[in-house]
């Protein structure tokens, strides 16, 4: 069910340091959703901000030095013990890191430098400047064949080894500019002697700083409160500064906190001295008002759903998660349909959930429901991997229902079956909104729109499958009109309430139809999978297996087939098995998910500040 929320206006002391203890224990406590003014802009929220950034990228470089430090004793600074260290801890991780990384350009520069002279031989810029001073000019290529060609000819070229398919060539002369076209060979600007020492040099300073950052990861946890910190100060900040104030005196804010979480809010307000206001929301206040769902704990699966796709019923909507739950669990049975690859799916999720030490997330709870819709309508369907040769085993045959059956079934059957589903979902969504206004006569308009719903299900029956309507199919439509007609609008004006009735009724009725006959998607998407299935098995068996060749390739066929077949039905799930409940289902039960989530200002309890 949706929560029922209390509108507050909280006003608190306007002085820096008080606003920001109070504010924090407000954050401690939990329960208040701030609606803010105003944008938050100051210049503290910016500085804090990138305060925040930095520390959590000195962070971020110490945890990758989560490993045995070096032997050897080494002398740290404790930060913890002094004034802003953690501060100086921070800066000392970002300087040292920054070494760390022009060390490592360095060395590798001066390890291609040495690899230079293992190809070229011992030869230095010096020399070649010694040489140029002396008026013989020395350039060094490396060309490949076709590049060879265009120089032909050429005076003062020289041929003097291979390189990786590449041909070394020095042009020697006595002109400073007598050059060819290509890209010159850089030479190192030390010699070898000196690139020798100086990457041992290097080496051993890269790694010193590999120790330093790792007797520095030892004091990780004082960045880390520092980050908590500066995370509370943000978020108290933007609060604050979200807020208004009167004459520079008392700042105040706007929020909606849970009816059942008044008492504890009074409480608190009254040992801290802060000054509220509580009523219900106004009814042009109504679109800022939050969402706070509860409900069962097998309907709560359904979270994640709803969180991916965004979706948040407004504060005046129904709560539509145990519906929601039931019928995306039906539907992903029924799009996937083949028992073995439930089985699979099932598999998956344990593994990854053993891998997690058997960690308590919704998101697993939620998969192993629908792996099982899967396992359970595959076996009523005698669905296994798409193979009917599996189907006829003796006893998966028994717990099939023939008329479901994916091979030899009876497609009218089943069809009638999806177009049931969709009028009994639909059916739902009225009946919802009827219980709803039990107190009103609208519940009867309502109750007309069941009728409708139930008359279109006859006429979907007998354009599409060539069913026979029953003559008391009518009476349906004229009942549910008359019911709609007379108790959509009920107001002063009876007649203008009639009036707008009628011009509304025909698209609703025309949506209604095309809403029941967008069940039918259930049933081709199902059928897909299956036909899908059954294809990869024919491509990879066929009249048999007579090699070991064409064993292993028929083993590569299943696996890829199959796996590329099980991504597609997990994709049909999230478009067809949510749409059908996000529009169609959600259509009639007049819910346009326009709510915003109740998200209550909440902080980490905090050694200074105790509720």
């Amino acid at each position: 069910m949706i929560t029922k929320m209390k509108k507050i206006i909280l006003f608190m002391s306007n002085s820096a340091v008080e606003v920001d203890a109070e504010l924090t224990l407000l954050g401690q406590l939990g329960v208040m959703h701030v609606a803010p003014f105003q944008p938050a802009k100051d210049e503290s929220i910016e500085r804090v901000d990138a305060r925040i950034k930095q520390l959590e990228k000195a962070i971020s470089i110490l945890n990758r030095y989560d490993i045995e430090p070096f032997p050897g004793p080494f002398e740290t600074t404790d930060f913890s013990t002094i004034e802003r260290g953690e501060i100086e801890l921070m800066e000392k991780v970002l300087y040292t890191e920054n070494n760390r990384i022009q060390l490592e350009d360095k060395k590798e520069q001066e390890n291609l430098d040495l690899e230079w002279y293992r190809k070229w031989g011992n030869i230095s810029a010096e020399d070649i400047t010694d040489l140029d001073k002396n008026g013989v000019f020395i350039k060094l290529y490396l060309l490949n064949n076709r590049e060879l060609k265009s120089i032909q000819g050429h005076e003062n070229i020289q041929f003097i080894g291979k390189l990786d398919n590449l041909t070394q060539v020095v042009l020697i002369s006595e002109d400073v500019n007598n050059k060819i076209d290509f890209q010159e060979v850089r030479v190192p600007p030390m010699q070898l002697d000196e690139l020798e020492l100086s990457l041992t040099k290097t080496i051993e300073e890269h790694i010193n700083i590999i120790k330093d950052l790792q007797q520095l990861h030892a004091q990780k946890s004082v960045l880390q409160d520092a980050l908590d910190e500066r995370i509370r100060r943000l978020d108290v900040r933007n609060i604050q500064y979200g807020g208004m104030t009167i004459d520079n005196q008392v700042r105040y804010w706007k929020g909606f906190i849970p009816d059942d979480a008044v008492h504890k809010f009074e409480k608190a307000a009254k040992k801290y001295s802060w000054g509220y206001i509580i009523d219900d929301p106004a009814p042009e206040e109504i679109d800022d008002v939050p969402t706070l769902i509860r409900t069962s704990r097998w309907a709560e699966r359904i979270r994640p759903v709803l969180n991916f796709m965004g979706l948040v019923p407004g504060y005046k909507e129904l709560d539509v998660s145990k519906v929601f739950m039931i019928f995306f669990t039906f539907f992903t049975g029924i799009l996937v349909g083949d028992a073995g690859y439930g089985f699979v799916f099932l598999l998956i999720t344990f593994l990854i959930h053993y891998k997690q030490k058997f960690v308590m997330k919704i998101e697993f709870k939620l998969m192993y429901t629908l792996s099982v819709s899967i396992i359970f309508w595959g076996v009523l369907t005698g669905t296994y991997f798409g193979a009917e040769s599996i189907a006829e085993i003796p006893f998966l045959s028994n717990l099939r229902i023939r008329e479901l059956s994916s091979f030899g079934g009876d497609s009218i059957f089943i069809q009638k079956f999806m177009f049931l589903i969709g009028a009994i979902h639909l059916s739902i969504g009225h009946l919802q909104i009827a219980w709803r206004y039990i107190n009103s006569v609208k519940a009867i308009a309502q109750l007309g729109w069941v009728a409708i719903i139930w008359g279109l299900y006859l006429i979907v029956n007998q354009m599409v499958l060539g069913i026979s309507a029953p003559e008391f199919m009518i009476w349906l439509f004229i009942g549910g009109t008359l019911l709609i007609t007379l108790f959509s609008n009920p107001g002063t004006n009876f007649i203008k309430g009639v009036i707008l009735s009628i011009a509304n009724l025909p698209l609703s009725i025309i949506n209604g139809f095309s809403d029941v006959i967008s069940y039918i998607r259930l049933y081709a998407v199902g059928l897909s999978t299956v036909l899908m299935a059954a294809s990869f098995n024919k491509m990879a068996i066929g009249d048999g297996i007579s090699t070991i060749a064409s064993g292993f390739g028929a083993v590569i066929i299943l696996i890829l087939g199959h796996s590329l077949n099980m991504i597609l039905a997990a994709m049909a799930v999230l478009v067809h098995g949510v749409r059908l409940n996000m529009l169609e289902y959600a259509g009639h039960a007049a819910v346009e998910f326009s709510g915003n989530e109740y998200t209550p200002f909440k902080l980490k309890n905090n050694k200074k500040f105790k509720i």
